[in-house]
């Protein structure tokens, strides 16, 4: 099989339908995966990747095990082809990035956004993304057609949500966009009445900023952890990214973000469970990944 028919079934694999339509969005996004992995393989990038979706009807309210696990396992790769990359969220969601970040990637900056004086914030920043060569967002939800950003279920969550779609479309940079239900930045890539027909609340929820390449997955985490498996295809002489997809490198990862408060963003509690799938459910599409990447190389 060669490389690019490999990281096309990548693809397929991270978008293992859950019940949220997932396999659908994904259809219009195909080859989002390669171009995004050709991009950053091409050099030592230079990146920023937004994470962290506050759930603030959880018990107790706190940032979702999807979306930090991916993010800093795609920054841990980033700096292992000998790039730069900095973690971005806010900070209702900082407590689980920084355990994340703390377990998993040592060192790693993290800019939090406040949810008051953000105009400041941001804009002493835009100087430093408006140089970056990538903005990624991982699990990171973004304005819909009102302006707000929407939960699965609907419900606005701005006054949990700095609005840092501001600073990702910030630029020239190449940015990618990893989702799984449509209200993520990144899926205005795709078309609006197909988010409508396929998602519950499409219309109301889907995000409408879009992304140079758009991953979808049936878990954003499966995608990210797609992207890092289509790296180390593509750069086989860094072989420490395959020790990123082994399966206990993220339940390791996931432990430690519950731990620190994390919730599943469906059963809306602490578990260790991302969007209400248990561990040997969660971890099958990542053990597939790690087996295609073994087997391309």
């Amino acid at each position: 099989m060669r490389i690019d028919e490999t990281i096309a079934a990548l693809e397929r694999v991270a978008a293992r339908e859950v019940g949220r339509g997932s396999e659908a969005l994904a259809a219009p996004a195909a080859g989002g995966l390669l171009a995004a992995a050709r991009s950053l393989a091409a050099g030592a990038p230079d990146a920023a990747v937004f994470t962290g979706f506050f759930i603030p009807g959880a018990d107790p309210p706190a940032a979702e095990t999807d979306g930090p696990l991916g993010a800093v396992q795609i920054a841990a790769a980033l700096r292992l082809l000998g790039g730069r990359c900095r973690l971005v969220t806010d900070q209702p969601c900082a407590p689980v990035v920084e355990a994340a970040v703390a377990a998993a990637a040592p060192g790693l900056p993290v800019d939090v956004a406040p949810l008051r004086g953000y105009e400041e914030w941001a804009a002493a920043l835009l100087p430093r993304y408006g140089r970056l060569t990538h903005l990624i967002a991982c699990e990171r939800v973004g304005p819909g057609v009102d302006g707000r950003p929407h939960n699965m279920r609907g419900e606005d969550i701005g006054a949990h949500t700095a609005p840092l779609d501001r600073l990702y479309t910030a630029g020239s940079a190449y940015r990618i966009g990893i989702g799984d239900g449509g209200n993520e930045l990144g899926m205005g890539r795709l078309p609006a009445d197909l988010i409508g027909r396929v998602v519950a609340s499409g219309e109301r929820i889907r995000c409408v900023v879009g992304a140079d390449a758009l991953l979808v997955g049936g878990t954003s985490n499966w995608a990210a952890a797609a992207l890092v498996g289509a790296l180390s295809l593509l750069r086989p002489e860094v072989p420490a990214l395959r020790t990123l997809l082994e399966p206990a490198w993220s339940s390791d990862l996931l432990a430690a973000i519950v731990a620190a408060g994390a919730v599943d963003g469906v059963r809306r509690r602490p578990a260790l469970s991302v969007d209400g799938l248990d561990w040997q459910a969660y971890a099958e599409p990542l053990t597939e990944i790690a087996e295609l990447v073994r087997a391309g190389r």
